[in-house]
């Protein structure tokens, strides 16, 4: 029967997995971006703390090719935030066009994943284009004029995520809220850089508009990128009450 599987199946899949889920011939749009230190502050759950240089971060991406088998479009909204002095980002929106991809990233991870009707990025001559509409809204649109290819390295560092799931009763959550950290290992591809220029859509389903973009920092488009979501690791249990005020990004607010 294939609802009820064997314990030899599960050993399968995770042999399968052992690496974490692998993305091929990625096309993705980015952006750093300044912003308020004092929302950066605001926003991010404690233990976690802004880093010495607070900034956010945009991209988005068309997955065509993963090994779960789920071709599948996604955009994100980071933070810059650091947990006991390591440098890492809070993820605060990640909009997807796939419901597998949407509970693989948020069952296991607690990436604050929800669906969008349109996710995609285009080129046009030296203009590269991405775009995530959402509920009929425009969450983001980032425009990058190119100016020619980039030979520098971008940082590897982790993403921090909180792992909490709604409590059945209505109150709280079913346990305690547990922070996460996730690391990704990437070949950039073929990178170009260029001039960016950053809307963050105002929506009351999704109020990313709050953080104010105040100055493109860095702005750049990739094709034939590679990248291993490799398995995350526990790093500590938070107060639930304590988070509870930021788990609002994981749900729609009517």
């Amino acid at each position: 029967m294939k609802l009820v599987r064997s314990e030899e199946e599960f050993a399968l899949m995770r042999k399968r997995f052992a690496r974490g889920y692998f993305y091929d011939d990625v096309t993705m749009v980015m952006a750093l971006f300044r912003t308020d230190p004092e929302v950066v502050k605001r926003l991010l759950p404690p233990p976690l703390e802004p880093s010495p240089n607070p900034t956010a971060s945009v991209y988005v991406a068309e997955f065509p090719k993963t090994n779960f088998g789920s071709p599948y479009n996604e955009a994100a909204l980071f933070l810059s935030a650091q947990y006991n002095g390591e440098l890492g980002y809070y993820c605060l929106s990640m909009p997807v066009t796939e419901d597998n991809a949407m509970w693989g990233g948020r069952e296991r991870y607690g990436f604050p994943k929800k669906i969008a009707e349109t996710i995609q990025v285009t080129r046009k001559g030296n203009v590269a284009t991405g775009i995530c509409i959402r509920r009929g809204h425009t969450i983001f649109k980032l425009v990058v004029e190119l100016v020619g290819p980039f030979s520098g390295t971008l940082p590897s560092l982790p993403n921090y995520l909180i792992k909490a799931f709604p409590s059945a009763t209505g109150e709280g959550f079913d346990s305690p809220p547990l922070l996460i950290r996730q690391q990704n290992e990437t070949n950039w591809g073929k990178q170009e850089y260029g001039k960016g220029k950053l809307e963050i859509g105002e929506s009351h389903l999704d109020p990313l508009h709050e953080i104010p973009v105040v100055e493109v920092l860095m702005a750049g488009y990739t094709t034939n990128m590679q990248m291993w979501m490799k398995p995350g690791k526990i790093l500590t249990q938070l107060d639930p009450k304590q988070y509870l005020p930021y788990s609002a990004i994981k749900q729609d607010w009517l």
